[in-house]
């Protein structure tokens, strides 16, 4: 009973939540052309672009990427809106292929991407200093076969998960509780389940959410790890065969902080956890 009773209170603080959510303003169905006036765009001055100017049509955000990739110091295009403290990012999204049901070129994929926020250029670019992580969907390696990727990258240095994944469109997730990061997917039919976790206690307080869309990383490699070259220049051939559909972007603020980890009370402990899976599982 005691474990009923916390769960329904978790609903309940998650109802009154929602009525004063201050990230909720931010989020888009990408209605109209309008809807993308509240976005910033990663355009560092003296780089290459590295995807077509976004754009909306018939109710949806489309991304398309020239040959691309975020790798270590190599960028690729982000759309980003700026969030201090703990939220909850969700995209609705699919992937497709120009000429397929999914990119035939190596990591073609598309989805949340999260940055610390760098002001760079290339004439005063400095290697080395990349923060971020990234959860998307589409084709990896072997190209052709659905995936999702998570991208974990500190100071540069990048670390990568490639997961099967279902086809059509996708609900992505990320949730932020101070430095732990929660992935969370929800395929066509199915409910909402956690995929990855991942502890990021270097990442500051304010961040740069949004999305991202990379494609055709075969083209990107022969410049590879002559990230000035590429960021400058771009990829030296161009075959990306990507194109991403955003239905929806939402953001909202968690019902829970950080646990509580000093003086726990183990009930109220249970509680609180009880409170974070109900509002990581809800919309």
């Amino acid at each position: 009973m005691l474990r009923t009773l916390g769960c329904a209170a978790a609903l309940l603080t998650i109802a009154q939540s929602a009525l004063a959510d201050d990230l909720k303003p931010h989020s888009s169905t990408f209605d109209s052309p309008a809807d993308l006036a509240g976005w910033s765009e990663h355009e560092p001055e003296g780089f290459a672009p590295k995807w077509e100017d976004p754009r909306i049509e018939e109710g949806r955000l489309v991304l398309r990427p020239k040959s691309s990739g975020w790798f270590e110091d190599n960028q690729a295009g982000h759309l980003y809106k700026p969030v201090s403290g703990d939220f909850i990012a969700t995209t609705r999204i699919e992937v497709r292929g120009t000429a397929a049901a999914l990119p035939q070129t190596s990591f073609s994929l598309a989805g949340l991407f999260i940055r610390a926020p760098r002001e760079i250029s290339a004439a005063g670019w400095v290697p080395g200093q990349e923060n971020w992580l990234f959860f998307s969907v589409g084709t990896a390696a072997p190209a052709g076969e659905p995936h999702y990727e998570i991208k974990s990258t500190t100071n540069s240095l990048s670390t990568l998960k490639i997961l099967p994944s279902g086809t059509g469109p996708v609900d992505l997730r990320i949730a932020r509780h101070g430095e732990l990061f929660t992935l969370l997917v929800r395929e066509t039919g199915g409910g909402w389940r956690v995929i990855d976790q991942m502890i990021r206690p270097d990442l500051p307080q304010v961040l740069n959410v949004g999305l991202t869309a990379y494609a055709d990383y075969d083209s990107v490699a022969p410049t590879y790890p002559n990230y000035q070259l590429y960021n400058t220049q771009g990829a030296p051939t161009q075959n990306a065969d990507l194109i991403a559909y955003v239905d929806s972007f939402a953001l909202r603020r968690p019902v829970t902080g950080r646990l509580p980890i000093a003086n726990i009370d183990t009930p109220a402990f249970l509680d609180v956890i009880a409170e974070r899976r109900a509002d990581l599982l809800s919309d």
